[in-house]
């Protein structure tokens, strides 16, 4: 369709992510990412072999490939128990991912919008006028410069979101890096494609997960009144190296025998190449399929702010710096940095 005339900024924080996809739940959530439905009905067509078995995984419905849901959380989630819970939790009080849509033009098609990831340090819900509300930071945490309580969102829609600055380049709000202003809208549904091997902070009140993919998608249907992003699907390639180096952001520690179990899994499970179009026959699987839904729910811009650094829970320092593109080599800063007044906006250099 024609683009037509585009509305007001729509920022949807991403809540209610289901990591545990045990049973068949996992058959439905993410994409055929190889073309092909490995399955016994059709002889087990496949792209590449796991280093570890003579065929990959089983797809899910109509070629679905998500072996993280399948095979790979419920092995994560028995070294590390209530992932699912702690980032639902964290989810709740506002620390979130998030997606910041422009150039819609608020009907179920257009065909060009930009779709920027960021991802929400604290969302703090809105004065009685609507506005941003008074508020002190303590250890990136927003709390009242009264009661020193911690504010936390209302999610009715009129939230303000304050975002990691080191998602942006050089702080700017107009220079997303991990964005696509090439998306678009088709029969309600948001489609994105995201940009290669860029690293995505998926946050919980400890712990951090890293995921660097590659060939991703992310994509979610809008409710009738736009307040909700419904059944929003990150979904991608994995490669099983970058899997490796994010583990111990969860606490499977290298050297240890949770962390040769999941190397030695990882080989036993890699149903895909990273790179697509790779593979071939006799070609070794180097990645894992993932597919993790989430619901979206209707925020505003707050500002820029500096985040806290992902935890390596395996080092003594409890925090350890990071690359990938997205600025989370940033150290912490001043927690303290910005809790002047908010409607100044926040620096974003971190101290």
């Amino acid at each position: 369709v024609a683009d037509g005339d585009d509305e007001q900024e729509y920022i949807y924080g991403l809540r209610e992510v289901i990591l545990d996809q045990s049973g068949e739940a996992w058959r439905e959530i993410g994409l055929d990412l190889d073309g092909l439905c490995t399955t016994s009905a059709n002889g087990f067509p496949t792209e590449c072999v796991p280093p570890g078995m003579p065929r990959p995984p089983t797809d899910g419905e109509e070629g679905i490939d998500n072996t993280f849901g399948d095979r790979l959380f419920p092995l994560v989630d028995l070294t590390v128990p209530g992932l699912q819970q702690t980032a639902q939790a964290a989810q709740e009080e506002g620390k979130l991912p998030a997606l910041r849509l422009r150039g819609w033009n608020g009907e179920n098609d257009d065909p060009r919008v930009e779709v920027v990831i960021t991802n929400a340090i604290f969302t703090v819900p809105a004065a009685d006028d609507g506005s941003i509300p008074e508020f002190d930071i303590e250890s990136f945490v927003a709390v009242d410069p009264d009661s020193g309580e911690r504010l936390l969102p209302d999610w009715d829609g009129e939230d303000y979101g304050f975002f990691r600055d080191t998602t942006f380049f050089d702080g700017d709000p107009e220079q997303p890096l991990i964005a696509d202003d090439n998306a678009y809208v088709a029969g309600g549904v948001l489609v994105a494609r995201l940009p290669e091997r860029v690293t995505i902070l998926f946050p919980a009140e400890e712990v951090g997960v890293l995921v660097r993919l590659t060939d991703a998608t992310a994509f979610g249907t809008f409710s009738e009144d736009r307040g909700v992003l419904e059944d929003v699907i990150v979904t991608g390639r994995w490669k099983t190296l970058d899997l490796l180096a994010t583990a111990e952001n969860v606490g499977v520690c290298r050297g240890t025998d949770n962390y040769r179990i999941l190397s030695g899994q990882l080989d036993a499970i890699a149903d895909i190449r990273s790179m697509p179009g790779s593979g071939g026959e006799g070609v070794e699987c180097d990645a894992v399929s993932l597919g993790v839904q989430f619901t979206g729910y209707r925020m505003r811009w707050g500002g820029l702010t500096p985040g806290p650094p992902v935890r390596n829970i395996c080092e003594d320092d409890g925090g350890v710096p990071m690359d990938g593109g997205t600025g989370l080599d940033a150290g912490p800063g001043d927690p303290d940095a910005g809790a002047g007044d908010p409607d100044a906006g926040l620096p974003s250099d971190g101290g």
